[in-house]
């Protein structure tokens, strides 16, 4: 039997277990969206002057374990990351989503290019590593606090894995708002965003996203509605979406498509125990799917 002492010393040891997990949270100087939630974390934590390598301003948050550094580059070229924050354990972009059709939006997604087209940042078939966990808290916490915080018109989603970086050793996700110049400058999401990042951080040391199921998801389009939908009520952390799109493209090619589903569902910070194959994705991308998730013991679902 333990004494009461022993199992305070053993919670203790727990605590401070759970908490070795750090974060870099990081954004470009030049984006006005991930500025703007970098200036609010800093003003309401206890964040202190800290010097980091390239850093234009840099941090260290005490109460968050984690780097708040901005730096000079646009965040799809951040490859230098590992670098100049070799202590951290996974990254947090703050950035500005950009949109031709203008919807007010709050995402959040992983970076990769599933296919042979890498116009914004990163190599083409390569995928960096997921951070489901992350990804789920942002999600839930961008669609509480909308309705709460009276952006109702702005659609909350994951996004389907797009862009750079891909070469990071480390878990990174983004964290983001769109679409327009408007709502990059828009304090009142600048501020929603930050709080979602900063509450997060506390509820990912908390344990309160152990119960989710790190899923991958294929199909769907660059906004998976479906995905999104399922996170939200039925506990899936997606990590990366690999969406119809791109998958039309790598079906020509059996190589490269087993390549970026083994990719999709290996490079991620928590084995994936759930594949979702959305409706539409055609029999080549199915059974190549269902082959490999079998192979890997994995779950198959429709979704």
């Amino acid at each position: 039997m333990f004494a009461l002492r022993d199992f305070t010393i053993i919670k203790r040891e727990l605590m401070l277990i759970e908490v070795s997990q750090m974060f870099g949270i990081v954004y470009s100087i030049q984006d006005p969206a991930g500025y703007g939630i970098a200036k609010y974390i800093e003003g309401v934590t206890n964040a202190v002057s800290h010097r980091i390598l390239r850093g234009i301003e840099s941090y260290f948050i005490k109460d968050l374990n984690s780097y708040l550094a901005g730096f000079k580059e646009d965040v799809i070229y951040f490859s230098f990351l590992d670098k100049v924050l070799p202590e951290v354990d996974a990254y947090i972009v703050l950035s500005r989503h950009s949109a031709t059709s203008g919807i007010k939006s709050l995402t959040t997604h992983h970076t990769g290019n599933p296919t042979s087209r890498a116009e914004a940042g990163g190599e083409p078939y390569s995928l960096a590593i997921s951070n489901p966990p992350i990804a789920w808290l942002f999600l839930r916490g961008l669609h509480e606090k909308s309705e709460m915080r009276g952006l109702k018109d702005f659609s909350v989603t994951y996004e389907a894995t797009h862009h750079g970086p891909t070469n990071l050793e480390k878990p990174i996700t983004f964290i983001e708002i769109g679409s327009t110049p408007t709502e990059w400058k828009n304090v009142i999401a600048q501020e929603l965003v930050g709080e979602v990042v900063i509450e997060s951080i506390r509820a990912y040391y908390r344990g309160e996203a152990n119960s989710c199921i790190p899923a991958v998801g294929f199909g769907g389009t660059h906004y998976p509605e479906n995905f999104t939908l399922r996170a939200l009520k039925q506990n899936e952390c997606f990590g990366h979406i690999i969406p119809r799109y791109s998958l039309k493209e790598l079906r020509s090619s059996q190589d490269r498509l087993k390549h970026i589903i083994n990719l999709s569902i290996k490079k991620s910070s928590l084995k994936t125990s759930r594949v979702v194959l959305s409706k539409k994705v055609g029999s080549i991308v199915k059974k190549a799917v269902t082959e490999i998730s079998d192979e890997l013991g994995l779950e198959v679902v429709k979704g």
